[in-house]
């Protein structure tokens, strides 16, 4: 896999200058094993081309917002690997001594538990929406890391309850004063209109898509539904090996 941040934001998104971090949270733990059919590139090659990869973009990150905040990871259409790629960039925060949690949103077609390899048979995202758990007790920690894991338990027909602003701001606001980073992994934001309830509430968006299977015509309308929000494009499989664009720049190392 070959990731790029290519550069949009005219600017970083504006946010406060500390990001407030509680206690950790007593979660239930998640040992992953090893797999080499897995692209968990942080579990079966840390030390790899597709983990560099994750690095680059987790650094672009950090220097777009120091501070970090809450940032909704979504793309155009499905297939353009947005899930895969909010769970190794999400890695790859931890793995840079930053509490993470990636948190999934994509009610329709949740896809956070498969990516991990690791089917879950408790609590979930929708539990803690709907009141009936505590975030501490539905989340889990990936072992051996600073990741955290909030996914979706059952697959939701329509998530307008539970992304209502009376409901996802509180959960939001417990999640960004608990973790560095939260993550949200949604869902497209073309086919579907949940985005624009989340979207004013977290602190930018990051808009993935694939080389050879987005299509042209989706990219202006994905960019103006994101609108300011929008910190970042990653372009997944791409075809300029060794490319390295800064958001907000537009430089290219050779």
């Amino acid at each position: 896999m070959s990731s790029t941040l290519l550069p949009y934001a005219k600017e970083p998104v504006a946010a406060p200058a500390s990001t407030p971090v509680a206690a950790p949270l007593e979660s239930r733990v998640l040992t992953l094993e090893p797999d080499q059919r897995s692209r968990l590139v942080f579990l079966t090659d840390p030390l790899g081309l597709a983990a560099e990869q994750y690095k680059i973009l987790r650094q672009r990150l950090i220097n777009l917002r120091p501070q970090g905040g809450v940032l909704l990871i979504t793309s155009p259409g499905p297939g353009e690997g947005k899930t895969l790629t909010s769970v190794n960039l999400s890695w790859a925060l931890a793995d840079a001594g930053q509490r993470t949690c990636l948190v999934d949103l994509d009610f329709r077609a949740p896809g956070v538990s498969q990516a991990l390899g690791c089917p879950i048979d408790g609590d979930g995202v929708e539990d803690v929406l709907n009141g009936r758990r505590k975030l501490h007790e539905a989340v889990y920690q990936i072992a051996d890391t600073r990741m955290h894991v909030l996914p979706v338990r059952n697959r939701q027909d329509s998530a307008g309850k539970l992304l209502s602003p009376s409901v996802i701001v509180p959960a939001l606001a417990e999640l960004r004063s608990t973790y560095y980073w939260v993550i949200l992994d949604f869902a497209p934001v073309i086919p579907m209109a949940d985005v624009g309830e989340v979207l004013a509430h977290v602190d930018g968006a990051i808009l993935v898509i694939r080389a050879g299977k987005t299509a042209r015509k989706m990219l202006p309308r994905s960019l103006e539904i994101l609108g300011s929000k929008l910190c970042g494009v990653i372009l997944n499989d791409s075809p300029i090996p060794g490319s390295a664009y800064y958001g907000g720049y537009g430089n290219r190392r050779d």
